[in-house]
């Protein structure tokens, strides 16, 4: 079966929508949806779906288990964390698995033949209820080490039992009636949890099998800015194998093995290319991307600056000092000017002479074109002349650098004039 759920988050409550299928046909299911929260303190919350499969049930901001059981199916349970989502809308997909002996997680009761004794019955009889247990995956079959812990109704008994691969099943006699919680776990399996009742004492061996499914584990990969978004590649990195992507709305949703690591690649026509490693946690794994926009960008308007160039504004020659000192720009351009490049040079050589004092260079620009590329520019243009001095000697401790595109202005950007004014990295020394 597979569920898949959306998640829009209110001010008070998580709204979760879905709908159940059968794994391997893909045929709605009508089911049982439970919400069980974690922290115990909340009471559970029990919907039955519609006749389509689909449900819609409200849930709390909390770290919680959304659990689906219909007649005949293994039930699955999909650890779920809504406290600390960056982006609440979510999509999932639970795994439901038939089983025609499967009843609402109860253990699965397969009575052996009938072993009694052919000897005949001592005088010393004591009654005795044999109960044989194993663990195996639920899919294949295949035995599973686990821990086994039976408490009785009145929790004063409780035995701990671990099967490994060459103990693989226990056997344990009860002698009086009971009501016998079984819990099991087992490393990559989502947790078991049933009960036997002991009313019966005769020589008959009951064979109890635990059929676990395993933690499921879903990658929900959003990406912002998408808009020339070119190619998308989530790979298992221990096999090198791709993991299949549906787009769902905003949500690109895949299937993860839970504990394996993976990498994902989101490439642009205009964004440099973003790669995030991470190790698959139980549930859901949400991961946000925010394509930006390449520094290319820059050199493509540099054209622009050509027909300006002469008549761009041009600093007062004068003897430089260690006070604060503009460098001005054409428009779009990082490239420096010949008196930007003599002015640098002094200001080098002063730094050299005086190696306690450092220097923070600011990058600007007008207000024309995006404010995004604003940004990325006036960083360009402070790191233009930071490389500048370092390459005349001045060590990468002594220069600071940043960008503050168009916020702060040196004049109105009301005339070109004015905003060849405000194209400059400005020097300040201390």
């Amino acid at each position: 079966m597979l569920t898949t759920f959306a998640v829009s988050q209110g001010s008070k409550n998580i709204t979760v929508r879905g709908i159940v299928r059968d794994l391997k046909t893909k045929i709605p299911l009508t089911a049982q949806i439970t919400i069980i929260y974690k922290d115990a303190e909340t009471l559970t919350k029990e919907i039955n779906n519609n006749s389509d499969g689909s449900f819609e049930i409200n849930a709390l901001p909390k770290q919680l288990i959304l659990q689906a059981k219909s007649n005949n199916y293994i039930v699955s349970n999909v650890l779920i964390n809504f406290e600390n989502l960056e982006n609440i809308s979510v999509v999932c997909d639970i795994p439901l698995l038939f089983d025609s002996k499967s009843k609402n997680n109860q253990l699965y009761l397969q009575f052996a033949a009938q072993k009694k004794s052919t000897d005949s019955v001592s005088k010393s009889f004591i009654p005795k209820n044999t109960q044989v247990f194993q663990a195996i995956d639920a899919l294949d079959g295949h035995i599973i080490p686990a821990q086994f812990r039976l408490t009785n109704a009145n929790k004063m008994e409780v035995i701990n039992v671990k099967t490994g691969k060459e103990n693989s099943v226990f056997e344990h006699n009860f002698t009086q009636k009971d009501n016998i919680v079984v819990e099991v776990t087992a490393d990559g399996y989502q947790n078991f949890l049933s009960n036997i009742v002991i009313n019966t004492f005769d020589e008959t061996v009951h064979e109890n099998t635990a059929k676990l499914v395993k933690k499921l584990s879903f990658l929900n990969l959003i990406i912002k800015k998408e808009e020339n978004l070119s190619k998308i590649e989530v790979i298992e990195t221990s096999q090198s194998k791709p993991v299949l992507l549906l787009k769902k709305e905003e949500i690109h949703l895949g299937n993860l093995n839970f504990g394996s690591k993976y990498k994902i690649t989101v490439s642009s026509k205009n964004a440099l290319p973003i790669i995030k490693e991470f190790e698959a946690i139980e549930g859901l794994n949400q991961i946000i991307v925010s394509l930006e926009p390449k520094t290319k960008i820059i050199a493509e308007v540099e054209t622009k600056s050509i027909q300006i160039e002469k008549q761009a504004f041009k600093p007062e020659s004068k003897v430089v000092n260690l006070e604060t000192q503009s460098i001005f720009f054409d428009q779009s351009s990082t490239v420096l000017k010949q008196e930007s490049k003599q002015i640098l040079e002094q200001i080098s050589k002063k730094m050299l002479e005086a190696p306690d004092i450092k220097i923070e260079i600011t990058g600007h620009t007008d207000n024309i074109g995006d404010s995004r590329q604003n940004l990325y520019l006036s960083e360009f243009r402070a790191k233009v002349i930071s490389n500048f001095l370092f390459n005349k000697g001045i060590k990468d401790k002594r220069i600071t650098l940043r960008g503050d595109d168009s916020k702060q202005a040196n004049a109105g950007n009301d005339t070109e004039e004015n905003r060849q004014k405000n194209r400059r990295a400005e020097l300040r020394f201390y």
